[in-house]
């Protein structure tokens, strides 16, 4: 948004850009994060007998299919707050990133470390659907 946005304005606008790309990066955000608050809050407020082992299952398959689909992002955020300040990368185009990945190392570069990431996550989305369950 700031690369797209900056061309079109004058530079003494460059600070409204900035505002206007952190907002659209939120949108997003909320985009992504809100289903799943959404997902969690209703579950906290609802009342069953379920069982510890019924919520972790459900956490855990939750957060593993979450953390699979969101591997790519993460591997371009990794990649963008790693990068040498004059690199292509370095400018935080997440699309731009998205590309080198696949250009260089094809679809396996874009799920590198999808194991561990969705293993991680998946135990997890276990743990704190099946405490907070405990804890209810």
């Amino acid at each position: 948004m700031k690369k797209i946005l900056s061309s079109h304005v004058p530079s003494n606008y460059l600070p409204g850009v900035h505002m206007v790309a952190a907002s659209a990066g939120e949108v997003v955000a909320c985009i992504i994060r809100v289903p799943m608050e959404i997902v969690k809050q209703r579950r906290q407020a609802q009342i069953s007998d379920s069982s510890i082992k019924v919520s972790s299952l459900c956490g855990a398959i939750a957060g593993g299919f979450s953390a699979t689909l969101t591997t790519p992002l993460d591997v371009a955020k990794t990649r963008i707050m790693l990068a040498h300040h004059d690199s292509t990368a370095a400018k935080g185009n997440i699309n731009t990133v998205l590309r080198i990945v696949y250009k260089q190392q094809g679809l396996s570069g874009l799920f590198a470390g999808v194991v561990p990431r969705t293993l991680w996550i998946t135990v997890g989305g276990a743990v704190f659907f099946g405490v907070y369950e405990k804890a209810n």
